[in-house]
């Protein structure tokens, strides 16, 4: 094997533990949200953490599965993601008329509605 596809393989294997560990999971909480329920982001990275376990036999923190989930929760579909205090994930609801919620980029607004198309 030449470096070329070790190192693919290698690339591979890391996106298949963060798809398992991270995305996966996640997905499986987001979608267990019921209608009227919220989950803040941070609080998520939180749960996910406490479930993935280092090389120093320690569990990572919140803030170093963040980013990661960031990209997991980027254009996720049905789901309103609001930032700040009362901010959090939770599902559109059926009736939900996206043109009257604003939406912005997590990085640059105080709101962001994904809405199936």
């Amino acid at each position: 094997m030449d470096k070329r596809q070790a190192v693919q393989q290698h690339l591979e294997k890391a996106l298949d533990e963060i798809r398992v560990q991270i995305f996966d999971k996640a997905a499986a909480r987001i979608l267990a949200l019921k209608d009227d329920e919220k989950v803040p982001a941070t609080q998520l990275a939180e749960e996910l953490a406490r479930e993935i376990i280092q090389a120093d036999g320690k569990p990572m923190t919140g803030p170093q599965v963040y980013p990661t989930l960031k990209i997991f929760l980027r254009g996720l579909p049905c789901f309103e993601i609001t930032r700040g205090a009362h901010g959090g994930i939770k599902p559109l609801k059926q009736n939900a008329d996206p043109v009257a919620q604003p939406a912005a980029d997590a990085d640059d607004g105080d709101r962001k509605t994904i809405v199936p198309q």
